[in-house]
Parts: C-alpha cells; sequence; structure tokens
C-alpha cells in the first residue's frame, strides 16, 4: 500500500485539493453528477475515465468518492474486474475487486486527509482533551465523520506496522 499513499501524497503536493473535478480532470477523469439511487454513490467507468456520483450526497462525501473513483482511474484501469458482481462464486474477481476498494479507500484517506496535517492536528490541546474530537476533525478535513473514522483506524494500523 506504500504506492498507493505516495502517489496520493505526490498529486496532493502538485496539484492541490481544493477542487477535486479540476484534480480529476488534470489527471486525464471526468466526473460526472448522476442520480444513481439508493444503494450505489458512486462509479467508475474505466473504459471513459469517467467517475460518476449522485448529486444527491452531501459535498464532504463526494469530495470522498471522487477521491476513491481517482485511484481506480489511477490503478485500476487496465484491469478485468466486475465492479458489480452478479455471480456470487466468482471468488477471484471477488477478492481482486476487494482488494482494489481497500487500494481506493486509502489512495482516498491519505489524498485528503494527509499524515502530517493529521498529526499536526492530533497535537492540538482541544483534541486531546476532546471525549469526541470526530466531528470536529471531519469538518476541518471536509469528509464525513465515517470517513475520519476509517482514516484515524488506517493510521493505527500504519503505526503497529512500524
Amino acid at each position: 500500500m506504500r504506492h498507493i499513499i505516495e502517489k496520493a501524497n505526490e498529486i496532493r503536493e502538485k496539484y492541490g485539493i481544493d477542487d477535486l473535478e479540476l484534480l480529476a480532470s488534470k489527471l486525464g477523469a471526468e466526473v460526472v453528477e448522476i442520480p444513481l439511487g439508493k444503494i450505489i454513490k458512486e462509479v467508475y467507468i474505466k473504459d471513459e475515465g469517467v467517475i460518476v456520483i449522485d448529486p444527491n450526497l452531501h459535498p464532504y462525501k463526494k469530495r470522498h468518492l471522487i477521491a476513491h473513483g481517482l485511484a481506480h482511474h489511477l490503478f485500476h484501469r487496465n484491469t478485468k474486474v466486475n465492479y458489480f458482481l452478479d455471480e456470487r462464486d466468482d471468488r477471484f474477481n471477488y477478492w481482486k475487486q476487494r482488494r482494489q476498494e481497500k487500494e481506493a479507500e486509502v489512495f482516498a484517506a491519505y489524498l485528503l486527509i494527509p499524515e502530517d496535517k493529521l498529526n499536526e492536528k492530533l497535537k492540538e490541546e482541544w483534541v486531546k482533551e476532546s471525549p469526541n474530537p470526530i466531528p470536529e476533525l471531519a469538518e476541518e478535513f471536509q469528509v464525513s465523520e465515517n470517513f475520519m473514522k476509517k482514516r484515524l483506524n488506517l493510521k493505527g494500523t500504519r503505526e503497529n506496522d512500524k
């Protein structure tokens, strides 16, 4: 996963993350908003380089899903993976898809919540004293509370690997 994190850092430093749709364009992808229903919130169409997101989502969720879709665009365009599996026995594609989804989440997490900025925030007194700093941290990084929890879990996992 190190190469995924390094790529997220490289892209953030080179282009910034203020406008993720512009970032996608600079990386050769296009973001399109189309209502997707209640279950599916984001789709990456690899042959077209298009990230489709539901327009009815909260702006922070959109940021997360655009970053997630960018990971598929950067790392998974040349794979033959079924993103919507109908056959439950297709174990090979299931595990391959699962790995790719994890890579996309790690990329999005490190793109939107960089390690250095997260570490700075975690050292601040209010974070240490707060019984639950997640809502404020999520707001600071413009991500959902659930995504902030995921990112903090990734941080713990990486620290345990050292």
